[in-house]
């Protein structure tokens, strides 16, 4: 192969001479660069591209038509390779990640609905969670394949349209940076490397999803002030809120102090409610700011008849106000306060 350049240079320095006279370029010549203009090999290709150069303005016509086959070609491959499961990990992901937004959106509006603790709409809700939980699992199970060996394919094909736009754009004497070459413009002017450009979007968002949650959940394990009562509801809430792209709560030492002591409070002086019956405790915030909490609070939900952190999630999600506090979008902070079958959740905000 290596022969290859000076042939087709040489077949084109033979026909310079004639060339004044205006004949067009020989076949073979055309042929040859087109073969080489779908070269893996760089060089390869620009010595093609510079052999219908040698030919002037005479050769424009055929090396504009064999630019068109050459990207024809390079086309194809594309969508071979994005067409093919065992080269594009990521096949399904367009639909999964479309079928994920519309979930999301949809669950999420039932989220908010209060449904006044109705026992069927709650289990249909339950239902519709769930659901969503599979379809986040699967588009997560597809994110996380490694793109490397198809990134690698499709830059190299992007390349060589982008090559090939720069010739063209070099014939239509068009203003433009010769020394840039734009990959995503290239991959924007056809439908399949425009959904591979969209995947990479979506798979960027959704890693950034799993970075947070497990971020969040390595600070809260990290506590080493937090009981595992603590770190596991918070991280078991965690799990739910990022099915809708929720920000994960970190648990907050001082708010946990806040609703550990109502907790204990409701259990030794018999009441359960909001409204403590202590005066310098009479309300949330009066409790988070005695417990020495600099931030600003906003919400709390208390749960009483369990020591299990599902069991206080599950009632709390079976009630509507309760549910909606667990997946407000503003807080970014947590207390929990379990004591015995007692339980007081509190959300703030840094």
């Amino acid at each position: 192969m290596r022969k290859l350049v000076p042939f087709i240079i040489g077949c084109a320095g033979s026909f310079l001479p004639a060339q004044e006279a205006g004949p067009a370029i020989p076949p073979l010549v055309a042929k040859k660069a087109l073969q080489w203009m779908q070269n893996s090999d760089a060089s390869k290709r620009a010595a093609a591209y510079r052999t219908f150069q040698l030919y002037g303005d005479e050769g424009g016509a055929i090396y504009r038509r064999t630019l068109q086959k050459a990207r024809t070609l390079h086309e194809k491959k594309l969508a071979d390779i994005l067409a093919d499961e065992r080269s594009n990990p990521f096949l399904d992901l367009p639909d999964v990640s479309e079928k994920l937004k519309t979930h999301r959106a949809r669950v999420f509006k039932l989220i908010k609905t209060d449904y006044k603790k109705q026992p069927d709409k709650i289990a249909m809700l339950r239902h519709e969670v769930g659901m969503l939980q599979k379809i986040n699992g699967r588009a997560r199970m597809i994110a996380e394949n490694d793109p490397g060996s198809l990134d690698k394919s499709v830059k190299a094909i992007a390349t060589a349209l982008a090559e090939v736009s720069r010739e063209v754009n070099i014939i239509d004497e068009t203003e433009f940076d010769r020394n840039q070459l734009d990959l995503d413009d290239a991959l924007m002017s056809i439908y399949e490397g425009e959904v591979h450009l969209k995947n990479r979007e979506v798979i960027t968002n959704i890693r950034k999803e799993i970075e947070s949650l497990v971020s969040a959940r390595l600070d809260n394990n990290a506590s080493a002030w937090a009981s595992v009562s603590q770190k596991d509801f918070a991280n078991y809430l965690n799990e739910f809120r990022s099915l809708f792209a929720l920000t994960p709560l970190r648990l907050e030492e001082k708010l946990s102090d806040a609703a550990v002591g109502h907790s204990r409070d409701m259990a030794s002086m018999g009441f359960f409610a909001h409204q403590s019956p202590i005066p310098e405790k009479k309300s949330p915030g009066d409790r988070a700011e005695l417990a020495g909490f600099k931030h600003r609070w906003s919400g709390e939900n208390i749960f009483m008849g369990s020591s299990s952190p599902v069991a206080a999630y599950d009632a709390w999600f079976g009630s509507d106000g309760h549910r909606f506090i667990m997946f407000a979008n503003g807080p970014n902070l947590i207390g929990i306060g379990p004591h015995g079958r007692h339980w007081t959740m509190m959300t703030g905000r840094k």
